[in-house]
Parts: structure tokens; sequence; C-alpha cells
């Protein structure tokens, strides 16, 4: 599942879920991809969960606002 939104710039970004194994050093992450400027580094946060399936189940579910701060405590991919 992706999401679309647009954040306080006007630029539009997509949010999906990646992993592998919960547990794992790469499970559960929430990438953001700027779809409106490609150029803008992508970002990601560490869903706290570990789990996949949990992370995507919050990231369909969230409201704009949750999907805001979500975007909002992520960082830049190194």
């Amino acid at each position: 599942m992706r999401r679309t939104f647009t954040d306080d710039q006007f630029d539009e970004w997509e949010a999906y879920v990646t992993g592998g194994q919960p547990g794992g050093s790469l499970a559960a992450r929430v990438m953001f991809v700027c779809v409106s400027t490609p150029t803008r580094t992508p970002r990601f946060v560490k869903h706290p969960s570990d789990d996949p399936a949990e992370a995507e189940h919050e990231l369909v579910h969230l409201d704009e606002v949750g999907l805001m701060d979500l975007f909002e405590s992520s960082e830049p991919i190194p």
C-alpha cells in the first residue's frame, strides 16, 4: 500500500513500507519518496514494532496529521 500526500512546500510525496523479517537490521521502515521533485532526498523512519505488517497497517490507518507527524520525524537516507 502506498499513500501520497503534500508537504508544506507543496511537494508531493509517496509513503510506503519496506522491510525484511521482524527484528532484522532493516525491518519495517516507512519510506518517503518525493514524486514531484525527484531531486529531493528520500527519507525514512524505522517503525518501532520492527514488523512490516504492523507498519503497513498503521500507515494505511493514519490520518493526515499522523502521516505528517511521521514524515516530520523521518530522516534523510544517507
